[in-house]
């Protein structure tokens, strides 16, 4: 063996320059995945999915993914790379520049963008899909993770100016390291669209009347206001559909739910013990994936949003 003492390493991290027919050219992108910082997508997991996908929408905070579609528009702000001239004249390079992008978007309304206003925040994840269809994200080993965006900014709405409508952007700024370097990981998805994967839409309630123990209620979609009566009649005629608790957080018992064809709602009679001792009731549906076990999908009442309901012994 040679002697190596005093020897340079010389670099050997090279590209090869040809390609074949079939290459990667990325499309516009048209929407966005928020996810957790351990997601990861497995080569077990593609296909199924889409069931994969809605599964992680309807989870948890914690496992939740939230999507973002129909983006219109894109401001590209990206950086150059930064250049440093030396005294002498020569030019080194200091770094790439970080990415910058501005997505527009329309669907939702200013109601939407001030929910998608919630998750702004620095340190966040993401995946990114094309009008191709590929799904964009971190290669991380053998698995598709969320490329980690520095800042995440749910920009103010800007307001109808008669020349344009209002203006909705989100804004992602992403250290270039994780798009480049062979950190990008891609995965084309042809068996579905990924933009029928959607997000959860808030539910909100109405109390018709209370007499007792038993609350009339019907319940409403909080940004677009539909009545989900008419598709959940059914599945929502379940005690496992609703949860109540008492002003100290404890759980109040229900124990039976009827469908109201009456008022368009549902009769939730609550056990007499401990909603006579409560103040108050705060009534909702239960959490996303409890609903996705009766078939209603897509759906959450938030805890924030319940339904406060006087007792008979307030």
């Amino acid at each position: 063996m040679a002697n190596k003492l005093n020897k340079p390493i010389c670099a050997s991290n090279y590209g090869n320059t040809g390609f074949g027919e079939c290459i990667l050219e990325p499309g516009k992108i048209l929407g966005a995945f928020q996810v957790t910082q351990d997601f990861e997508i497995a080569e077990g997991d593609i296909t199924g999915l889409q069931q994969f996908l809605i599964d992680k929408v309807q989870a948890d905070i914690g496992e939740r993914i939230f999507p973002y579609h129909q983006f219109i528009n894109v401001t590209d702000n990206t950086e150059d790379v930064t250049i440093n001239t030396t005294d002498y004249g020569a030019k080194i390079i200091i770094r790439d520049g970080f990415y910058d992008l501005t997505f527009r978007y329309t669907a939702g309304g200013v109601l939407a963008h001030q929910e998608f206003a919630r998750n702004s925040g620095s340190g966040k994840f993401f995946l990114f899909y094309d009008d191709k269809g590929v799904l964009y994200g971190y290669k991380s080993g053998g698995v598709l993770k969320g490329i980690p965006v520095d800042v995440f900014k749910v920009l103010p709405w800007k307001v109808n100016t008669g020349a344009d409508t209002a203006q909705y952007n989100m804004r992602f700024i992403i250290n270039p390291v994780y798009l480049n370097e062979g950190n990008l990981g891609f995965l084309p998805v042809t068996d579905f669209n990924l933009f029928d994967v959607k997000g959860l839409q808030d539910v909100v309630y109405e109390l018709v009347s209370l007499v007792g123990n038993v609350a009339k209620v019907r319940a409403f979609t909080k940004i677009s206001g539909v009545d989900l009566h008419g598709a959940f009649a059914a599945q929502f005629s379940s005690t496992g559909a609703w949860q109540a608790e008492n002003e100290s957080g404890s759980a109040v018992a229900i124990t039976s739910v009827v469908d109201d064809t009456v008022n368009g709602g549902w009769t939730i009679t609550f056990s007499t013990v401990p909603f006579n001792a409560a103040d108050k009731v705060y009534l909702r549906n239960a959490d996303a994936d409890a609903l996705q076990a009766l078939n209603v999908v897509g759906y959450e009442g938030k805890e924030s949003d319940a339904l406060e309901i006087e007792g008979p012994a307030s």
